[in-house]
């Protein structure tokens, strides 16, 4: 079982608008959801979005921030990625969430949550998503980390940036058994996550959760 500090991670939280957990779930459990999601099957279903106005006041207008560093009204909103809902809905997954993902939640969170929404992604080849702000889907979001191998300059990195006047954002990398916690409700963090490369050698997985 992983012991964790919860008083140095909901005041890392606090203070940062995230946290980064390393060595998040027990080691069998970790192996476990890799060699679920490693598994041959058909279900991945292919996104690839393109909206013309999604930095504008529109629909979409929630992408929009006032630094200059990220894109303005003029530009477009893509991302490419795989999703697979057929995970999403497994016992397995519902298992492992509830013994080990509901209790920090509520920690960090200071209250109980009472709606998830987790999503089983997958990136390869050409997959990113551009810049945005995830603040409508839900107050508080993971990024949990699934692959046991990758490299830097596979791309499919996770940056995390502040809408101010600060030129430079926080690379996260995709490293086995991280979990990375965001408090999409208190700050506005403007995010993207850079293409992966011809050059990765295996997908990038990870399983992500919203929650209010």
């Amino acid at each position: 079982m992983v012991s964790y500090n919860y008083n140095s991670l909901i005041a890392d939280y606090r203070k940062n608008g995230y946290v980064i957990v390393d060595n998040y779930l027990p080691e069998d459990v970790a192996n476990k959801l890799e060699s679920i999601y490693s598994e041959d099957n058909n279900e991945w279903e292919l996104f690839n979005q393109y909206r013309d106005q999604g930095y504008g006041s529109g629909k979409y207008g929630k992408h929009k921030t006032e630094s200059p560093y990220f894109p303005g009204e003029d530009e477009v909103f893509t991302s490419k990625f795989w999703r697979n809902e057929e995970l999403e809905s497994s016992k397995n997954i519902e298992i492992i969430f509830k013994k080990h993902f509901i209790d920090m939640f509520n920690k960090l969170s200071e209250s109980e949550l009472t709606k998830f929404d987790i999503r089983c992604y997958k990136m390869d080849n050409g997959c990113h998503y551009r810049t945005h702000i995830d603040d409508w889907v839900g107050d508080l979001g993971c990024i949990y980390y699934i692959n046991k191998k990758w490299i830097w300059d596979w791309g499919g990195i996770l940056h995390v940036g502040v809408d101010n006047e600060v030129d430079k954002v926080v690379p996260i990398f995709p490293k086995f058994n991280r979990a990375v916690f965001v408090n999409h409700g208190g700050f506005k963090f403007p995010h993207f996550v850079s293409h992966v490369s011809d050059c990765a050698l295996n997908p990038r997985f990870t399983m992500i959760t919203f929650a209010k």
